[in-house]
């Protein structure tokens, strides 16, 4: 880890474009080049978790357990920390793509044909992703539409990854299930998520996930009840 002062992060501050911040300053930053990416954690409690482990440790951690398991995730080039103001900054390249809540937000502007075939493409290649990360034991708590790049490939790069659990084994049926609930938490998409791609992700996930018949058939009303408050609605 590198040390890092208060005026070589002003400096940082200075020469990047500013991605995300709160109430306490910036977040994320891009460098004026669009090469790097700056992701600031700072402890915002005197006691928590983050104290024996911070999150940038663990950010770092995670990001190269998923490349073990063959995801596609963030390349780290440095971690730094710098005692007053106390930060971790973490740097890495930054990845093509857009979110996947911007893309699906930007098929309103496409014919009803290519929209509709986009979409389908989309939820059934993201049921796929889901089951992949649960099958291979990990337990992304983050996992929402802005968390997740989409690109023509279909990858589905992982790139806020700082809040998640690797187990051993694959997920159980029970954790399969809590594990979608962020998915709807945000307001925002539930207006681009429908009834009908909700199912098509269900349906793609329950394929592919690594359980038996049995638990499939319990657990896939649960999974596709989850959406009942969504609309049928037409794109």
């Amino acid at each position: 880890m590198i040390a890092t002062s208060a005026e070589q992060l002003e400096q940082i501050f200075a020469e990047c474009q500013i991605l995300e911040k709160d109430g306490f300053g910036p977040k994320v930053l891009e460098s004026k080049d669009g090469l790097v990416i700056y992701k600031l954690f700072r402890r915002k409690r005197w006691f928590s978790s983050a104290l024996l482990r911070p999150y940038a440790i663990r950010f770092v951690a995670n990001a190269k357990k998923l490349e073990m398991l063959g995801f596609c995730t963030i390349s780290i080039r440095e971690i730094s920390c710098c005692k007053r103001p106390a930060y971790h900054l973490v740097a890495y390249d930054k990845l093509p793509g857009i979110s996947l809540r911007d893309y699906l937000d930007g098929l309103g502007d496409k014919a009803e044909a290519v929209k509709d075939e986009s979409r389908a493409q989309v939820f059934a290649s993201f049921g796929e992703m889901i089951a992949r990360l649960h099958n291979n034991g990990v337990y992304f708590r983050s996992l929402h539409l802005g968390n997740l790049l989409w690109r023509e490939c279909g990858d589905f790069p992982l790139i806020d990854i700082a809040d998640m659990r690797f187990y051993q084994r694959s997920l159980t049926p029970a954790q399969r299930l809590r594990n979608f609930h962020p998915l709807l938490k945000r307001t925002i998409d539930h207006y681009l998520v429908d009834a009908a791609s909700w199912e098509l992700m269900i349906k793609s996930y329950l394929e592919f996930a690594a359980i038996n018949s049995q638990q499939a058939l319990r657990l896939g009303p649960k999974l596709t009840g989850l959406a009942a408050g969504l609309e049928s609605r037409k794109f």
